[in-house]
């Protein structure tokens, strides 16, 4: 290599050669394929694929969907077919076949009460302290049983336990009464009012016994002393009040029930049965005032039923209760167009058990 004179210095300078490059440039890169990963399928390949699995899937549903129409029809033909030949007849079973094990008894014990069963349950019910009859409260429980019988031991037990009183000798004839024996019934009513002379509950019975013997004018004779010591029973007074009407003492009823009903609430039922007397004997207002007031303790239909009875019927003729109708009528749309409270809507239960419930 020549030396260079160039430098300002004197001194020569020596070049400096750049190297060629030796190893060609590649154009493009590729990786070495590995044998273990299949090719990726195009995108044709794949549409191809996925077009034969969904046409091999229709025809798989198809033949299973012939198939259970073939089964249908098959099982529809034959229940046609027995229905058409009517109920099979039973083949006779053998004497041997019809003992099954259903019918083979299942050895067992009965239990048997000891003789002072009886006695001891006796002593336990006369030694209690806080109840001291207790087969007259064994009676009053069994009032609503449907086996009289043994509500009427109840009181003959109780009556050998600590004596005969008014208020059993008026029970059992109540449950005389009750069973249509009539003669037995009236004969502990009578012995009730031996015991303790003017029992109510025995007058009021006496009522019901004169009614079921056809005579009301006896009924309202006993009616009216049962009332004289408890005159709030609104039964009683709209059973004297219903007596009075059909003997023809409208009059007396309706004054009887307007004496009550003067430091009545609005509430009380008994408003109704005022109307009805106040209509029997002429009096148009009485009998629409009362007829109003009506509505606060009965139902609307109760009410209007009782508007449309022969009773009012001169009443509505006249157009005199045209208003009062209107706002019966009224109240009825607003009464049948409310919806159901809530406490008539029970809640809906989630938990639905998996076994059926019997």
């Amino acid at each position: 290599m020549a030396p260079s004179f160039d430098n300002p210095n004197g001194r020569p300078q020596r070049e400096i050669l750049v190297p060629t490059p030796t190893v060609p440039r590649r154009d493009s890169h590729r990786s070495p394929r590995r044998d273990a990963i299949p090719a990726q399928p195009s995108l044709k390949q794949h549409t191809i694929r996925l077009l034969v699995a969904t046409a091999i899937g229709i025809a798989l549903m198809l033949g299973l969907l012939m198939l259970a129409v073939q089964y249908l029809n098959r099982d529809w033909a034959r229940k046609q077919r027995l229905a058409a030949a009517g109920p099979a007849k039973s083949k006779p079973v053998a004497p041997a076949e019809k003992k099954s094990a259903v019918d083979t008894p299942v050895p067992g014990w009965t239990h048997v009460w000891s003789p002072q069963a009886t006695e001891r349950q006796l002593r336990r019910m006369a030694a209690d302290r806080r109840v001291p009859n207790w087969w007259a409260v064994l009676a009053r429980s069994l009032a609503e049983k449907p086996n009289p019988d043994l509500l009427v031991s109840a009181l003959f037990m109780a009556m050998a336990s600590h004596g005969e009183t008014a208020g059993i000798k008026n029970d059992l004839g109540a449950v005389y009464l009750q069973q249509g024996r009539l003669p037995e019934a009236v004969d502990q009513f009578r012995a009730a009012d031996q015991i303790q002379p003017g029992f109510a509950p025995a007058r009021f019975n006496h009522a019901l016994y004169a009614l079921a013997s056809r005579n009301p004018g006896r009924a309202v004779q006993y009616l009216g002393q049962y009332l004289g010591q408890r005159p709030a029973d609104g039964a009683a007074l709209r059973l004297q009040a219903n007596l009075l009407a059909q003997s023809g003492q409208a009059r007396l009823g309706l004054d009887m029930l307007e004496t009550f009903l003067a430091d009545q609430p609005r509430e009380q039922p008994l408003f109704l049965e005022a109307a009805v007397l106040a209509a029997r004997v002429g009096n148009t207002g009485s009998a629409l005032r009362y007829l109003e007031t009506a509505l606060n303790g009965n139902s609307i239909q109760t009410v209007v039923r009782t508007y449309q009875s022969p009773v009012f019927r001169s009443i509505r003729l006249s157009g005199a209760g045209d208003a009062l109708a209107a706002r019966m009528a009224e109240k009825a749309r607003a009464a049948f167009g409310a919806p159901l409270p809530a406490t008539e809507v029970q809640p809906l239960r989630a938990t639905v058990p998996d076994a059926k419930v019997r």
